[in-house]
């Protein structure tokens, strides 16, 4: 029996709940008139508490993180359903995967405006605006348009999307203390994970052609509209006065960290191939459709519970060194898909590993972000980020397509391929120390 998505998404308010449960609580007190050994009240105390309960790191990083969730929901549900609607209607894949593959281009194409967006506006602005303009782009798909403007309202879904994103995992980092870093950004990416989970829980429970996913979609915009108007977080909003000197780039941060370049554009290029190809590689498997759509449940799965522990240890350990034994073991799972494919039990292990480690590359990725970079260049480090999501996300499906039309083990083979690309440039020349050499 399928569970209802609307108690999935209860769940996943709760999860963060429970997290953050110490400051809520602390939040919830301000606002009531319980406590056992006072009657009278300083109003201007109360009110002094709740605002520092507003403006609090822990609160501005669960209001990120709700809103970061939304987005997930946002891609999870509306780019299968439009491509499930568009299969339905008789277009042919070309045309659908030009559709699809609008959202991931509208966010590659705001990075390189982010920063200017931010100095315009501030962050918790910036955000509360994409936020609503990602609601909007929504609606017209509650009813009939014409397909001439589906490609932009896809397109503008997307930038909405990317501004959250890169400014969303910018100010997460910003807030986070160094010692908790690696476990507050691994809660963020299981987040995400989960949400973009439930999209095609709702799609399963309700069907492809009802309008209920995409108004529940649209109306839970309104959390993060209340929520970033309630925040008042002034630690990281606005760019610094000497910001507008600084000569960083984006070019400049491809080419001082390629090391976490290769991180961020492999699990983008893996995140992006399993999606569309995996199934279609158990398929031609020998398993049936809904062993191989399970096969993508266990990969995520792996990714969503194991990045707090990885987190745990990207806080205690020596992070590039985790890095690469990540890669490492995603290499080996890779180079063991082929032969364990066809095993009934061992498959499912298997690919919560690869889903494990591959995730942990890309949260590992963040969390040097934040180390090594602040303020304007940090901005412009998760803008590049970005830029880098969408060209893997865009090439990964394409050259899967074309590798599983080559060979069965076409798909294994380019994922073994991607990650030697990957440990590659985390070799000692692109280290993390040569990062901060140059940084300095």
């Amino acid at each position: 029996m399928l569970q209802s998505p609307q108690t999935l998404l209860v769940s996943l308010v709760m999860m963060w709940f429970f997290i953050f449960h110490n400051n809520l609580f602390y939040g919830v007190k301000i606002c009531s008139f319980v406590k056992k050994k006072r009657v009278n009240f300083n109003m201007s105390s109360d009110n002094q508490r709740l605002q520092n309960f507003r403006r609090s790191p822990s609160f501005a990083i669960f209001t990120i993180t709700m809103s970061i969730a939304v987005i997930g929901i946002v891609i999870g549900l509306s780019i299968p359903m439009v491509a499930l609607r568009l299969n339905n209607y008789g277009f042919n894949e070309l045309y659908i995967g030009i559709i699809s593959a609008a959202p991931a281009l509208g966010m590659f194409l705001i990075a390189p405006v982010v920063q200017r967006i931010v100095r315009w506006s501030g962050k918790r602005k910036a955000m509360l605006l994409a936020t609503i303009v990602s609601a909007i782009s929504l609606l017209p798909l509650l009813s009939t348009l014409p397909l001439w403007l589906l490609f932009p309202l896809r397109l503008v879904t997307g930038l909405a999307s990317g501004v959250m994103i890169c400014l969303g995992e910018t100010w997460i980092n910003e807030l986070s203390p160094e010692n908790k870093r690696g476990r507050i950004l691994a809660i963020y990416t299981t987040v995400f994970t989960v949400s973009q989970l439930l999209g095609p829980s709702f799609i399963a429970y309700y069907g492809v052609e009802d309008k209920s996913p995409l108004l529940i979609c649209t109306l839970i915009h309104l959390i993060s509209v209340v929520l970033f108007i309630l925040m008042d977080q002034k630690v990281g909003d606005r760019l610094a006065e000497n910001a507008a000197k600084s000569n960083f780039s984006i070019i400049q941060f491809v080419k001082i960290a390629p090391g976490i370049c290769g991180g961020i554009l492999f699990f983008a290029f893996f995140d992006g191939t399993i999606l569309s190809m995996f199934p279609i590689y158990g398929m031609g498997m020998g398993h049936t459709e809904a062993v191989a759509a399970l096969m993508i449940s266990a990969i995520l799965a792996g990714d969503a519970i194991m990045q707090l522990p990885f987190g745990w240890l990207a806080d205690h350990m020596n992070r590039e060194k985790l890095y690469r034994i990540c890669g490492i073991i995603t290499l080996a799972a890779s180079l063991l898909l082929p032969f364990l494919i066809t095993q009934p039990y061992l498959i499912w292990v298997l690919l919560f590993v690869l889903g494990a480690t591959a995730g942990a590359i890309y949260t590992i990725a963040l969390v040097q972000i934040g180390q090594y970079f602040k303020g304007n260049e940090l901005i412009i480090a998760n803008a590049a980020a970005a830029m880098l999501w969408g060209i893997g996300n865009l090439s990964g499906p394409l050259l899967a397509g074309v590798a599983t039309s080559i060979s069965p083990v076409g798909l294994p083979v380019l994922l073994v391929l991607s990650v030697t690309v990957f440990l590659w440039f985390t070799r000692e020349k692109y280290s993390a120390q040569t990062v901060e050499q140059v940084i300095q």
